[in-house]
């Protein structure tokens, strides 16, 4: 389970106390009865989120002291296991949006028929389907916080595989006959199979023939086969694309977190640099926020463009619990929301349709809806916002870019910037929290913080992360690599530990082999200094620490790849300490390019590269390596080396 609400009889664990929840009290407050000693004490729903997101609080099904284990994702089972979970949801999408006290037997009855008789329209796989088949599937997916992991199927000993000449004749009439536009049923598929055998057995002697597929066997290569090509070819693309496509007309929400919009913009105002006060660029804003309440969600300003690393750091800041914004920028309110969304607006933009966030959302029961291209209007609530930063904030300090040259006139922006990144963050704070959540919005008919505030007290419990470090896990990126002696090796870096040389010994046990064994990994774009590694045995992730800390530790995927692209060049072999010496020549071209640099793109990357590796070498270490050749970092020369080269996938 990869989602909880702190509803009444939820049991939690906190500082190694089970307790369970008694009462949900007004004011956002909850009434909990200790398992121990039936001691009974009053928290609030902040405190509990933040103790959770800290490690010292989690969910447990029995009170036991012992935290229950990382999971597997979605993405750790096989595509065959995963369409199977995803029919099952749609099979129950549209009695989940009848409340459970009004769900009759006969909405269910009238569900299976639908789907019968949408399978013999051909528009979805003959799956097997039934009134307790339905109730089985909604109970298990309640159950468990609407992750579909709980709809995967039991697993089963594996059918015996057939003869590989009649696997190749099954899969040429299938893609002969069933791919038409016509209405094929399994056994027309059957008797073609029959055919096709009967001329093939005529040239076999008695022990070699052949023997049928039976009609179950049929069906399984059918099932097996993916729903978009079958719509494309009974139904044509365009209608295929409005079938299986996660977008369409909705409802206005009516409850916090229902409907979430996100998306990128680059912001309309230069930034300049901390030390010498020159023009570095504009910044990247990912942003999120709440359609029911117009309330801020949560954010992510930097200069990387758009990609897997913003869209996840800004989902990290929106579910868990924020700091207090008092003390870190000065606000008069505190940032109140946070909680896992039901439906997450993106677009089309290729870091929102990768798998990895795809598989996330299915595993933290979010509905990722993707719009169709060249539709922006269809999620106007966060593309009207990004109007409200610039001209409620953006048009109105130094430097802004306003919205057009027309706007612009002769205003030169680059010379008159005077503000930091820094300095911008803590503006936006203060124009979100204070100014914009506190002002009454004509579209809601409300003040968003006041809205937000109303469903607390009225009872609303956000849905939050079971386990901190499993959100991080889902919101990774996921790949493979090869269990050796002296552990993993991922980007020249080397990840061990004790439970790391058990599952190796497990795996070549059970591979029967004295080689390498291959697992796999997630890891995190904006820090190296661990990965997850995938034990299939406990069906669980264990976190491997990186051996050199001091290097891996809170350095991004981005530049860790210049880093080893940059000792690469001296020498065939990648080390720790080639790689902490090329960490030191890089950082000090950085800022010796930084002194010499007018230019706004190539200040913007050095800017980008300070950013994620800290502050810049004292002048007396910044000029480059004698032995180094000149490089031109607005315009690598082909093969030489330069910070935009080596962006991460």
């Amino acid at each position: 389970m990869s989602t909880h609400r702190f509803s009444v009889d939820t049991r939690l664990v906190w500082n190694s106390v089970p307790f369970f929840v008694k009462k949900l009290l007004p004011g956002n407050r909850l009434e909990l009865e200790s398992l121990q000693d039936g001691k009974v004490i009053t928290a609030t729903f902040t405190d509990l989120y933040k103790e959770l997101a800290q490690g010292s609080l989690y969910f447990s099904a029995t009170g036991s002291p012992a935290a229950p284990p990382v999971p597997a994702s979605l993405a750790d089972y096989s595509a065959r296991e995963q369409e199977i979970a995803r029919y099952r949801l749609a099979a129950i999408e549209p009695l989940l949006k009848i409340p459970d006290g009004l769900r009759t037997t006969a909405d269910v009855k009238k569900r299976v028929d639908d789907l019968k008789a949408a399978q013999a329209r051909g528009e979805y796989a003959e799956m097997p389907v039934s009134v307790p088949s339905l109730y089985r599937w909604l109970k298990e997916y309640g159950e468990s916080g609407n992750d579909i992991r709980a709809l995967l199927p039991q697993k089963r000993t594996p059918a015996p595989q057939q003869d590989e000449v009649v696997e190749k004749i099954m899969t040429q009439v299938i893609d002969e006959r069933y791919f038409v536009r016509e209405r094929v049923k399994v056994d027309d598929i059957l008797h073609e199979v029959a055919v096709r055998l009967g001329l093939e057995n005529r040239q076999r002697r008695e022990e070699e023939k052949l023997k049928l597929p039976s009609r179950t066997t049929i069906w399984r290569r059918l099932n097996a086969k993916d729903p978009k090509s079958i719509l494309v070819a009974k139904r044509g693309r365009r209608e295929a694309e409005m079938e299986m496509g996660q977008f369409g007309a909705m409802e206005y929400p009516k409850f916090p977190l229902e409907r979430v919009e996100i998306d990128h913009t680059l912001t309309d105002i230069f930034v300049v640099d901390d030390d010498d006060n020159l023009p570095l660029g504009r910044l990247t804003l990912t942003y999120c926020l709440d359609v029911a309440t117009r309330y801020p969600l949560g954010l992510y300003l930097g200069f990387e463009p758009p990609s897997y690393l913003t869209v996840s750091a800004c989902l990290h800041h929106a579910i868990l619990p924020k700091p207090d914004a008092r003390e870190l920028y000065g606000t008069e309110h505190q940032w109140l929301a946070c909680g896992i969304p039901h439906t997450l607006v993106v677009d089309n933009g290729k870091e929102f349709i990768g798998d990895s966030l795809q598989d996330a959302c299915l595993s933290l029961g979010i509905l990722l809806q993707r719009l169709p291209v060249q539709t922006p209007h269809f999620k106007a609530t966060v593309e009207r916002m990004f109007g409200t930063f610039n001209t409620g904030l953006f048009h109105m300090l130094p430097g802004t870019t306003f919205s057009n040259v027309d706007a612009r006139g002769d205003y030169d922006s680059v010379r008159f910037a005077s503000l930091r990144q820094e300095e911008i963050y803590q503006m936006m704070h203060v124009f979100l929290l204070d100014i914009y959540a506190e002002s009454f919005h004509r579209g809601l008919g409300a003040v968003p913080a006041r809205r937000w505030e109303a469903a607390m007290q009225a009872g609303f419990f956000p849905r939050v992360p079971t386990n901190p470090e499993e959100l991080s896990i889902l919101l990774g990126r996921l790949t493979e690599r090869v269990i050796n002696h002296y552990g993993i090796e991922f980007e020249s870096l080397r990840y061990n530990c004790h439970e790391l040389s058990l599952l190796r010994h497990r795996l070549r046990t059970q591979a029967n082999t004295a080689g390498s064994a291959r697992v796999k990994i997630k890891y995190l774009p904006h820090d190296l200094g661990q990965i997850y590694v995938f034990d299939p045995f406990e069906m669980k992730y264990i976190k491997v620490p990186a051996l050199d800390q001091a290097y891996a530790q809170g350095l991004t995927l981005w530049s860790h790849q210049i880093i080893r692209n940059q000792a690469l060049l001296n020498q065939d072999k990648v080390s720790m300490e080639a790689l902490g010496e090329a960490k030191r020549k890089i950082q000090a071209i950085v800022a010796a390019s930084k002194e010499r640099s007018k230019k706004g793109q190539a200040r913007k990357r050095l800017a980008r590269w300070d950013a994620a590796n800290g502050a810049a070498p004292p002048a007396s270490e910044a000029s480059p390596p004698s032995w180094l050749p000149p490089i031109d970092l607005d315009k690598p020369e082909d093969g030489a080396w330069g910070i935009d080269n080596l962006e991460p996938d």
